[in-house]
């Protein structure tokens, strides 16, 4: 015997059954909400409102953001020891209190931020691999450039 269904009953059913993922999926923050996708580059703010910009895929990228790069303090490079460019990075900064400033995986080689006076911790790590610069101290007026290396080469023939 064969069951039939009216279309009310059937559209009340799945309404009803829809509505509560919907639900959680509206309440949630929306995830680029504090960021701004602009040809592949990443910009946004910390939560104490200080902007970052990460990127760098491609030579389009890396002009765009040469272009931006004297509105931030702080340029952070990552690349291996060949010097071939690494992109999702994660970066981690801290001020002197310990308190977090920044904390994401970059979109491409390149990280700049803006940062007040003071000094501050940089953790950033490639491949389960940390590096780490400590007591950074950025200054009014004077901009930052480190580059960060990873041996991806050694790491990778060593556990072949």
């Amino acid at each position: 015997m064969k069951k039939s269904f009216s279309a009310p009953y059937t559209f009340a059913g799945i309404s009803a059954v829809l509505a509560i993922p919907v639900a959680l999926i509206l309440a949630q923050p929306l995830a680029l909400s504090a960021t701004e996708l602009t040809g592949g580059i990443v910009n946004g703010k910390t939560d104490q409102g200080y902007p970052f910009a990460s990127g760098g895929v491609g030579t389009e990228e890396r002009e765009l953001m040469r272009k931006e790069a004297p509105r931030y303090d702080l340029d952070l490079s990552f690349a291996d020891q060949g010097g071939k460019y690494l992109s999702d990075v994660k970066v981690a900064i801290t001020d002197e209190h310990g308190n977090r400033i920044v904390e994401t995986t970059t979109a491409g080689p390149w990280f700049y931020i803006t940062l007040p006076v003071g000094r501050y911790d940089v953790k950033a790590s490639y491949d389960n691999r940390v590096k780490e610069i400590k007591n950074l101290e950025v200054s009014k007026d004077h901009s930052i450039t480190r580059w960060l290396h990873w041996d991806t080469v050694n790491e990778k023939t060593s556990q072949g």
